[in-house]
C-alpha cells in the first residue's frame, strides 16, 4: 500500500513536468515584434440596413490600401463593419464593431475592435481611439495574436493601428 501512496503522486508530477515541457516550445516559439499599419483611400464598398427591429444597425464594407512596417510592399485592407446609428442616422456618435483584414504579399493579419465615434465636439481627441487585438493571420503571420491602439483623425479617411503582434 505505501508504494501506491509514493507512485501515484510521482506519476501526476512526472506527467504534469511532461506536459510543461510539451507546451514550452510552442509558447517559446511566439516572437514579439513591433506592430504599424497606416491606412489610406478607404472606400466604402457596401452598406445596407436590414434590421427591422433596428433600422439604424447598419452592415457595411469597405477596402484600402495599406502601408505597414511588417511588408516592404503596400497591402490592402478588407472591412467588415457593424454600424449602430442609434438613436438616429443624425446622432453625432455611432458604434462600431469592427473586423479588418490586413493581406501582404506574405500573408494576412486579422484584426477586431469595438468602439463609439463621435466628433470632437462631442468627445475631444480623435474620432476613432481604441483598443484592438490581433485575433489571426495567414501565411508568415500564422497563428498571430497581439493588439494595440486604433486611431483616426477628424475628417480623415487615414487609421492607424500601433501594437505588438505576436508571432
Amino acid at each position: 500500500m505505501r508504494v501506491d501512496r509514493v507512485r501515484i503522486p510521482t506519476l501526476a508530477l512526472t506527467a504534469a513536468a511532461a506536459l510543461l515541457l510539451l507546451l514550452a516550445p510552442a509558447a517559446a516559439a511566439q516572437e514579439a515584434r513591433p506592430l504599424h499599419i497606416n491606412t489610406t483611400e478607404i472606400m466604402f464598398t457596401s452598406f445596407s440596413c436590414t434590421d427591422p427591429v433596428n433600422p439604424f444597425l447598419c452592415n457595411s464594407t469597405a477596402t484600402g490600401e495599406v502601408r505597414s512596417n511588417l511588408s516592404t510592399t503596400p497591402g490592402t485592407v478588407d472591412y467588415a463593419l457593424v454600424v449602430d446609428f442609434s438613436p438616429s442616422f443624425d446622432a453625432p456618435c455611432n458604434v462600431v464593431d469592427e473586423t479588418a483584414v490586413f493581406t501582404f504579399e506574405a500573408g494576412t493579419i486579422t484584426v477586431h475592435s469595438h468602439h463609439q465615434d463621435c466628433p470632437a465636439t462631442i468627445l475631444p481627441g480623435p474620432r476613432i481611439n481604441t483598443d484592438f487585438q490581433v485575433t489571426g493571420g495567414t501565411g508568415a503571420f500564422a497563428g498571430a495574436t497581439g493588439g494595440g491602439v486604433e486611431r483616426a483623425g477628424k475628417g480623415s479617411d487615414a487609421i492607424t493601428y500601433n501594437g505588438t503582434i505576436f508571432l
